[in-house]
C-alpha cells in the first residue's frame, strides 16, 4: 500500500549480539544453581553495589542501581558479556544461560522487564558463612559504601564545593584500596574473584564523574578533569 512502511518487524533473535554487548545479565534467585566453581564461579562474576551505575534491560544509558546485584563480568575493558563469542555472536553457555538471558527478547521485552530488579542474587546469598572473606566484605561495605554519584557530580561541578568533595572521595578511595590489600595479604585474593567480593574499585566507579587518579607512596590522589 502507498505510504506503508516496508520495515520488517523483528519476530525472533537474529544473533546480532547487541544485547550481550551491553553487559552480562544480572543473576536472579532462580540462577543460584548456576553459581559453581568451574562454571559461574566467583572469578567470572562482578558485584554491582547499590548506587553504582549500571545498564538496565533495554536502557540506553547507565543508571544508579537501587539494590546490590551480581552480574557476569565483562570482557576486556568494556561491558560485553565474557561468554559472548564475538565471531559468531553466539553464547558460550547458551544451554545453561541465566534467567534474564532466557527471557530477553528485544522485540518483545515484557517478560524480562517484569523481572528487572526482582529476586536478585546478592553476595550474601552466595558467600558461605564459613568463608574467611565474609568479615572483610562486611567491613568493606560498612566503611567503603558507594557514594551518591549524582550528588557527588553536582558538588564536583561546583567550584566552591569541589575541594571538600575531592577530599571526601579520596579518603573513601584509599580505604577501599586498603581493605582490598588486606584480602590480598591475608588470603591471596586475586583480581578476578576480588570483583565479586568487593565489586569494582571505587576509583573506577568515579571515573565517569571526571575523576582521575595519581598513585604515590602515600596512596591515591584524585583530580577532577570535568565530566
Amino acid at each position: 500500500m502507498p505510504g506503508q512502511s516496508s520495515k520488517k518487524i523483528k519476530e525472533a533473535c537474529d544473533r546480532c549480539g547487541t544485547c550481550c554487548r551491553q553487559g552480562g545479565p544480572a543473576l536472579h534467585i532462580q540462577d543460584r544453581h548456576l553459581v559453581a566453581p568451574g562454571f559461574l564461579g566467583f572469578d567470572v562474576l562482578v558485584t554491582i553495589r547499590r548506587g553504582e551505575l549500571a545498564r538496565y534491560p533495554l536502557s540506553d544509558q547507565p543508571e544508579p542501581v537501587r539494590q546490590e546485584l551480581i552480574k557476569i563480568q565483562g570482557r576486556g575493558g568494556d561491558w560485553s558479556c565474557r561468554f559472548l563469542q564475538a565471531a559468531s555472536s553466539s553464547c558460550a553457555i547458551y544451554d545453561r544461560r541465566p534467567l534474564a538471558c532466557r527471557l530477553l527478547k528485544c522485540w518483545a521485552p515484557d517478560e524480562v522487564l517484569a523481572i528487572a530488579g526482582r529476586e536478585l542474587l546478592g553476595r550474601y546469598d552466595l558467600i558461605a558463612d564459613n568463608d574467611p572473606l565474609l568479615l572483610l566484605v562486611r567491613l568493606h561495605e560498612q566503611e567503603c559504601a558507594c557514594p551518591d554519584l549524582v550528588e557527588s557530580g553536582i558538588r564536583l561541578r561546583s567550584l566552591s564545593r569541589r575541594a571538600a568533595m575531592l577530599c571526601e572521595l579520596e579518603q573513601l578511595v584509599n580505604r577501599d584500596i586498603a581493605v582490598r590489600g588486606m584480602a590480598l595479604q591475608r588470603y591471596g585474593l586475586s583480581v578476578a574473584p576480588e570483583l565479586f567480593y568487593f565489586g569494582r574499585p571505587l576509583f573506577q566507579i568515579l571515573a565517569p564523574l571526571g575523576i582521575t587518579v595519581t598513585e604515590s607512596s602515600g596512596g591515591l590522589t584524585l583530580q577532577y578533569r570535568g565530566a
